[in-house]
């Protein structure tokens, strides 16, 4: 009966499936993105196609927590386009296009890019389609989407989901040393120093200032409980790195917060997402003290637990074996909207 339950599934699933209904895909100049209408439309000539991926997994536009009209037109220019009143901004935006018609976004606002690398990544993304659309493999045009649609027009949101990875971060919870040397090593060697460099080099916060971090399961237990000098749950991290961190988060444009929240998400983890973000956005300036490095090292960081037990009990075909991809594709993803968007920006700026 489960047998034909699945395959009865599969067949809806295939039913609701986009086909590929284009031949050629593109890029193409666009106009920087404009301030909406009152019915929250924004004119960008008749040749566009209405994007076939929808905000919900079933095909329609339902979808919890997502944002089916924009909240905040006044500053969702801005959000995305923070160049917008800079004298210099030379207005240089992309758009993808199917069968030579501009594609917009789930929301059908115009699918505008600040970097023509990311307008060509996406449109590789469309191109590598086959019968059916597969959202789950257009990563990058996810997060685009993501960008334009909802974080632009209210960030709200996803600054306070990040905050709340921050006091439950992943990699501020070590094994005891005297339980498993052989993993706290491990998470020595990946965390310490991406520690060091979002308290310091980002947050700008004195040397001997840094998150606070739980050993052992019942040292976790009893300083993220919520307490008088802890008056919400998580990780009591001092105060001047909490208020520093969202003074940050605040300050991000749209594609670079979701990217940020995307590798949160993914990670777990507040630190291993800011340190690649912000790698990714100090290379794109040219100002970063380090040479370039593959986003390879942040995957191994937000998966330390994980890569442990598969060596000490194998690996499970089909399972972490999708979950090591999977991984590798989103933080290799957000890394690469964060540093293009960067370069951009700091291009149309100087």
């Amino acid at each position: 009966m489960k047998v034909l339950d699945t395959i009865h599934h599969l067949k809806m699933m295939m039913t609701r499936a986009t086909r590929r209904f284009y031949k050629n895909v593109g890029i193409a100049p666009s106009i920087a993105p404009v301030k909406p209408d009152k019915n929250n439309k924004v004119t960008n000539g008749d040749n566009t196609v209405q994007s076939p991926i929808s905000a919900g997994v079933d095909g329609t536009q339902s979808a919890t927590g997502v944002n089916t009209s924009i909240k905040d037109s006044s500053k969702w220019t801005l959000r995305l386009n923070p160049n917008k009143d800079n004298d210099n901004n030379k207005e240089e935006w992309y758009s993808v296009t199917l069968d030579g018609r501009a594609i917009r976004t789930p929301l059908g606002l115009p699918f505008a890019l600040p970097s023509p690398a990311l307008a060509l990544a996406v449109a590789s993304e469309w191109d590598s389609q086959k019968l059916y659309l597969q959202p789950a493999q257009m990563p990058i045009m996810t997060l685009c989407c993501t960008a334009i649609d909802q974080v632009a027009s209210d960030p709200t949101a996803h600054q306070t989901d990040i905050i709340r990875y921050l006091r439950n971060d992943t990699s501020c919870y070590w094994v005891d040393p005297t339980e498993d040397r052989v993993l706290n090593r491990q998470q020595a060697q990946a965390w310490e120093k991406l520690h060091k460099t979002v308290s310091s080099e980002l947050l700008g916060l004195p040397d001997d200032l840094g998150p606070a971090q739980a050993v052992g399961g019942s040292d976790a237990l009893l300083i993220s409980r919520k307490s008088d000098g802890n008056k919400m749950s998580g990780l009591p991290h001092p105060p001047l790195l909490v208020e520093k961190a969202k003074k940050w988060i605040d300050s991000l444009d749209a594609w670079t917060l979701t990217a940020l929240y995307s590798a949160c998400a993914e990670s777990k983890s507040f630190f291993i997402a800011a340190a690649m973000i912000f790698e990714a956005t100090q290379h794109a300036k040219g100002e970063c003290k380090v040479a370039t490095r593959d986003p390879k090292w942040a995957v191994q960081a937000a998966r330390v637990e994980e890569e442990f037990n598969i060596e000490m009990w194998g690996l499970v075909e089909g399972g972490h074996d999708y979950d090591r991809l999977n991984s590798s594709i989103q933080m290799h993803a957000a890394s690469f909207v964060a540093q293009n968007v960067a370069a951009s920006f700091h291009l149309d700026s100087s």
